[in-house]
């Protein structure tokens, strides 16, 4: 796990809401696992993992708990025909039941329901493309560090959190940082502070 070993880019989020005993961590891991595909047109899947290999769902609980730390992964797989291609088959399609049925035109409603069945098919046989994010929960100092960078898996994330755990995540910025740091000054007084410039004049 490179949260664990090695250099990363990592994100930081605080963790607020009541911290679950491992039995009801282990719960939610379970419960909102992930889980593969099936049949339809989902384009998108995503669930928790092992942090140790993104194909052992849900995670094992005998490597989750890590000293201080709850460790897990979340996958997310995404599958979707190019557009240029869907088209390109519809296309086919819709020439191929004129020429059978003898049809000079096919309706809106046809056009729509023939695109659906020809992207069922095509999407069934389309490889996902799996991502894998590194959690660990600092559950004493209520931190969450996780290599998810993008703003698409930093909401998946936020949103399974709450879903699983009950527990709301908070990009730690710095105005937050700083009130974890002087927990003494109140926020107004944070907000009210001007940036030092930290030129020399003359140099």
């Amino acid at each position: 796990m490179s949260l664990l070993s090695g250099s990363l880019t990592a994100q930081r989020f605080m963790a607020l809401g009541p911290v679950p005993d491992f039995s009801d961590l282990m719960a939610g891991l379970v419960q909102d696992q992930f889980r593969p595909f099936q049949d339809g047109l989902e384009e998108e899947r995503f669930g928790w993992c092992d942090w140790r290999n993104l194909l052992v769902s849900p995670p094992e609980e005998d490597w989750v708990e890590q000293d201080r730390f709850w460790v897990f992964a979340l996958r997310l797989d995404t599958r979707k025909v190019p557009a240029a291609l869907l088209k390109s088959h519809v296309d086919l399609r819709i020439t191929s039941v004129m020429k059978e049925k003898d049809l000079a035109f096919i309706g809106k409603e046809a056009r729509i329901s023939l695109a659906d069945e020809v992207k069922a098919e095509l999407v069934r046989k389309v490889i996902p493309s799996p991502k894998c994010y590194e959690v660990a929960w600092d559950r004493k100092g209520g931190m969450v560090w996780t290599t998810a960078g993008s703003a698409k898996a930093q909401g998946v994330l936020a949103s399974l959190f709450m879903k699983s755990f009950g527990v709301e995540l908070h990009a730690l910025a710095p105005l937050l940082l700083a009130g974890r740091v002087t927990p003494e000054l109140p926020t107004e007084a944070l907000m009210g502070l001007d940036p030092v410039d930290l030129e020399v004049a003359g140099a």
